[in-house]
């Protein structure tokens, strides 16, 4: 059964992408990728195994100028998303929201083809909300998601994530990245390009924590990596530093605390391991929905939020050498985003639609 997935953008959308990608081929199914993406995230799709087609991408324009020729961009859009489509012929489209399944779900509804929606955040983004009256299903990560939809179904499953992401030995994940085995370790991401602001205020963080009580894991996006490494080698910090990291299961494991962006695929990251968080959700994500994903963890208990126009390096230290000082509290944290998780998205939301569509598992076809 052929599948195509259609994402693209950042990593939020695509890394479900992927681990849905993932799912279906195990399941017997023929997944393809198709939509925009950067070099970096492509590599990890190939390294699965799984294709990827490219195809144009349209996002509203920030100028007036723009909108001149926003219509020609939109045709050529769905014309190369048709002409795929056309050519492959798959069961169903499964658009991953954003602005890169746009065209791909438009030219499904124009040809006939099955239309399903994969969202990842609360607050579901316009794309998914204006396709969901033609969808069969929208998958969610949050049950409040079905609010905004008009989808004849909505089905709660969580957030698709890689098979890889699983926790592993903390000491071990620690021995792995160089770090002490026994020291407090604050893990520090900000999403697939990093988080430049927050990378800053880690920095103007340092001379109020004890380099004896803590040491990080600092996932700096490519842009920032040079200084913040300097830094904290300058400083005689124990610190792990990359710009970007795939196998997440060796950082998150080997951390006590995250402090990161409120993305939907870090939130759903956090439950899956159970690691307490300070969030800081990003101001300008559209329709400020990294706020309302933020706020769903922290009022169930599982996470602190700070906004960033609040945030401070002193305040960041007080709040990482309290929490470090506090492991009864992590502990409940920790307990309260494990409580939050679901079993296995990917494979749910796969074998959801192989059923509906008449596809058969490869473990089915042989118990059959």
């Amino acid at each position: 059964m052929r599948l195509v997935i259609a994402a693209g953008g950042t990593g939020g959308h695509l890394f479900p992408a992927l681990a849905l990608a993932l799912a279906l081929k195990e399941a017997g199914a023929r997944p393809l990728a198709a939509g925009h993406i950067t070099p970096q995230l492509r590599r990890e799709f190939e390294a699965a195994g799984i294709p990827w087609v490219d195809l144009p991408a349209v996002r509203l324009p920030r100028r007036k100028a723009g909108y001149l020729w926003l219509p020609f961009r939109l045709i050529w859009a769905w014309l190369a998303a048709a002409f795929l489509l056309a050519r492959r012929r798959p069961a169903a489209v499964i658009g991953m929201g954003g602005y890169a399944s746009a065209a791909p779900a438009a030219a499904a509804r124009c040809l006939g083809i099955r239309l399903y929606f994969c969202e990842q955040n609360l607050l579901p983004g316009k794309v998914t909300r204006f396709f969901s009256r033609w969808s069969e299903a929208v998958f969610t990560a949050f049950p409040e998601s079905s609010g905004y939809l008009q989808s004849k179904r909505v089905l709660n499953f969580g957030n698709p994530l890689r098979p890889s992401l699983k926790p592993v030995d903390r000491k071990a994940a620690r021995r792995e990245l160089g770090l002490d085995e026994g020291r407090f370790t604050l893990l520090v991401l900000g999403g697939s390009q990093g988080a430049h602001r927050i990378n800053l205020k880690v920095l103007e963080a340092l001379p109020g924590l004890n380099r004896e009580q803590v040491q990080f894991i600092h996932l700096t996006g490519p842009a920032d990596h040079p200084a913040v490494e300097a830094a904290y080698r300058t400083g005689g910090w124990s610190a792990f530093t990359a710009p970007f990291q795939s196998a997440m299961e060796v950082p998150y494991s080997a951390a006590d605390l995250v402090l990161c962006r409120a993305g939907a695929t870090t939130i759903a990251e956090l439950i899956r391991f159970g690691k307490p968080a300070l969030l800081i959700p990003l101001p300008s994500a559209a329709e400020d929905h990294q706020r309302l994903n933020a706020r769903w963890l922290a009022e169930r208990k599982a996470a602190r939020v700070i906004e960033e126009g609040d945030l401070t390096g002193k305040n960041l230290a007080e709040e990482v050498s309290g929490l470090a000082g506090a492991p009864d509290r992590l502990a409940a944290m920790a307990a309260a985003a494990g409580g939050l998780a679901r079993p296995d998205p990917a494979r749910s939301i796969g074998a959801y639609l192989l059923g509906e569509l008449g596809g058969k598992s490869t473990s089915e076809k042989t118990s059959a």
